[in-house]
């Protein structure tokens, strides 16, 4: 690749790493890996490695990754995604490894971004972004700018407490949305029906129809589309767009729509993310241009 001056976004999320390149606004390199989803912080350095490789023709790297991102420290918030750690020095570590200029953010608060800009939410004024994927976030766009970019745990829609008292959350709270309809949650669902041999893609794409795959869809989008209820009464937002490998999923987002008409009367309006898997390094990369 004898591109220079290229842009770098990583989206580290709970399942996988992309590092994607990007030269005049357009991707033109994807590399993707398996996280290590035990202890974070060991990414960074496979990261690195990677990145050494094409130093001389970088100009910048963004970072939008899953946990709490606040100057350039990360945390945390569900153990059970990314392992037991806080307060790693995310930005200068790998500042003072690649020497280029570094920034990092929330995962969502990038793909909200994204999508504001390249994707599905270019022509809405205020929109609420979700992803659905290992883990469940969120993060809010208002007059078309992205809400308190600087605490990534704002709009973190998957810790929005659902049911008093219910299922314990890898954050430590009881009965967070996250708990219920995470791919995690989903996870363990599977396994207490005995489907230990079939993987959540499977279950979407080959036992959709069968009767304890909806039974677990539609719970998990039921915990969902109360969510979004709550966050359209609170805010007044009536646009969501719906991203995350787990989200994009044709027969989620129709069961997730179906289940949001069962509980209001009121006019929500959901559309997936039109970058898809891409939303959160496009959201990096927003970031670079707009500094």
């Amino acid at each position: 690749m004898n591109y220079k001056n290229l842009f770098v976004g990583i989206d580290i999320g709970g399942t996988k790493i992309s590092i994607v390149f990007f030269k005049n606004k357009k991707i033109i390199k994807k590399i993707r890996i398996k996280t290590n989803n035990i202890f974070g912080p060991k990414n960074i350095d496979t990261i690195i490695k990677i990145l050494i490789d094409y130093k001389d023709n970088i100009r910048e790297i963004g970072i939008a990754t899953t946990g709490i991102i606040k100057d350039g420290i990360w945390s945390v918030l569900n153990k059970k995604t990314l392992g037991d750690f806080k307060e790693f020095p995310i930005v200068n570590y790998i500042k003072k490894r690649i020497n280029k200029p570094v920034f990092a953010m929330g995962d969502t608060q990038a793909a909200a971004l994204g999508e504001l800009k390249y994707g599905s939410g270019k022509n809405l004024k205020n929109f609420f972004y979700i992803t659905v994927s290992t883990g469940v976030g969120g993060s809010i766009i208002i007059n078309n700018k992205l809400i308190n970019e600087k605490e990534s745990i704002v709009g973190q829609f998957g810790h929005m407490v659902i049911k008093k008292g219910g299922k314990i959350c890898g954050c430590g709270r009881r009965g967070c949305i996250e708990a219920y309809a995470s791919g995690i949650a989903l996870e363990k669902e599977l396994k207490k029906i005995k489907k230990n041999n079939i993987t959540l893609k499977q279950m979407f794409i080959n036992y959709k129809n069968s009767a304890w795959s909806k039974k677990i869809i539609d719970e998990g989008t039921t915990v969902i589309a109360e969510g979004i209820v709550n966050i359209y009464t609170v805010l007044g937002i009536k646009n969501f767009v719906i991203g995350g490998s787990i989200g994009l999923s044709n027969i989620f987002f129709l069961k997730l729509v179906k289940n949001i008409k069962k509980i209001t009367k009121n006019e929500i309006f959901l559309t997936r993310a039109k970058l898809k898997s891409d939303s959160e390094v496009y959201g990096c990369l927003v970031r670079s241009l707009n500094k």
